[in-house]
């Protein structure tokens, strides 16, 4: 069942998935959706502008069947006259025209907004494969548009018998009336008939909206391994992402080595744990951890210290306890600042008998470590 769902495309589009696709300009699109949008804008832009391009037109013919002697016989004059007519003729439809582009323009962006995506216009050969494109004609999605055609011409044939049925007494009519009350009254029934058919087409695109979501959702559905490698792509290759911390282990250890040899003094477990404490009076408020380690990092950090004659105490509470709670490159806690100066005392003693010469100071044999802070004593 788990391969199953490995090569099945189960699970939703993620956002990335969708994002991506709206990139290769792949949305949503509903034809049904533009072309009632067309329908209506065409019926509201006859309805409004109907007379004045009924009579703009009626213009056109009467001046164009005017002509004179000269020009009949001028072919130049014949040619300035046809250009005038046909310049008069697109600004009569022009505003019918702007209304038709707008629609056209503005019907897709009701369904999935504003999307410019270069990928889109770049040539695809593949989309001529002849044997893609019978597999597509059998599919569901063909059968889904196959019927979804037979019954938009059901709908538009039925309105179109509703119109003519309802409007044959008016249209009978029109031979006894005066032309510019036939023209008007055939305006009418144009702009009734584009509205009748738009509300035809809104129910269709009522339906095929719904449907071309779905079918794109359905599209953009992802197989568990196509998620995994998302996740993967996002937030990097979990193998690439552990060289890196440890790459950045690494150059933190490096960083921690390299000041041991100035510290102050190293604390010791004596094997177990190392902490390097450095304190410069005057120029610090409280002695900070610069390195810290267990087990072979807190050898090599005994190792170097001794290299470089950093004085190291065996002192395994206090050892512990900086281990467990000081950070690292950060001040030594509040509470261990009793424990920590008996440690800096010891130094300082060190340092000046080595200046003066005498005998070395004994090491401290107890320190002073607050209960609850040695994890050595917890354990135990």
């Amino acid at each position: 069942m788990a391969e199953e769902n490995d090569v099945e495309r189960n699970y939703p589009a993620t956002p990335r998935r969708l994002e991506q696709a709206r990139e290769r300009g792949q949305v949503a699109r509903s034809r049904e959706l533009t072309t009632a949008g067309v329908a209506l804008a065409a019926a509201g832009a006859i309805a409004g502008f109907g007379p004045a391009l009924a009579t703009a037109c009626a213009d056109i013919v009467r001046h164009g069947l005017a002509i004179d002697r000269q020009a009949a016989f001028s072919d130049e004059l014949m040619l300035a006259r046809v250009m005038a007519l046909s310049g008069d003729s697109l600004v009569a439809v022009m505003p019918l025209l702007l209304v038709l582009i707008a629609a056209t323009l503005a019907s897709p962006l009701l369904l999935s907004g504003w999307v410019f995506a270069p990928q889109a216009v770049v040539p695809d050969f593949k989309r001529l494969d002849p044997v893609k494109g019978l597999s597509n004609l059998f599919s569901t999605h063909g059968i889904a548009e196959l019927a979804k055609a037979i019954l938009k011409c059901v709908l538009i044939g039925t309105i179109g018998a509703w119109t003519i049925t309802t409007s044959w007494t008016e249209m009978s009519a029109l031979s006894g009336q005066s032309g510019a009350a036939g023209v008007a009254q055939v305006g009418g029934m144009i702009a009734s008939s584009l509205f009748a058919l738009a509300g035809g087409l809104i129910a269709i695109a009522l339906v095929d909206v719904p449907y071309q979501f779905w079918r794109y959702r359905r599209e953009l559905r992802m197989t568990r391994e196509e998620i995994r490698q998302e996740m993967r792509e996002m937030e990097g290759d979990p193998q690439l992402k552990a060289r890196v911390r440890g790459l950045q282990r690494q150059a933190a250890r490096r960083r921690m080595m390299a000041a041991v040899p100035t510290a102050t003094v190293i604390v010791t477990n004596p094997t177990h744990f190392a902490v390097a404490l450095d304190w410069r009076e005057g120029a610090m408020r409280a002695p900070r951890v610069v390195a810290k380690g267990a087990g072979l990092v807190a050898q090599r950090i005994r190792e170097i210290g001794q290299a470089h004659g950093v004085p190291l105490l065996e002192a395994p509470p206090l050892a512990r306890a900086l281990h467990k709670h000081a950070e690292l490159d950060a001040e030594i806690p509040t509470l261990l600042y009793g424990a920590v100066a008996q440690v800096l005392a010891w130094v300082h003693q060190l340092r000046t008998s080595s200046e003066r010469g005498g005998p070395a100071p004994l090491a401290p044999e107890t320190i002073d470590v607050p209960a609850g802070l040695d994890p050595g004593l917890g354990a135990a």
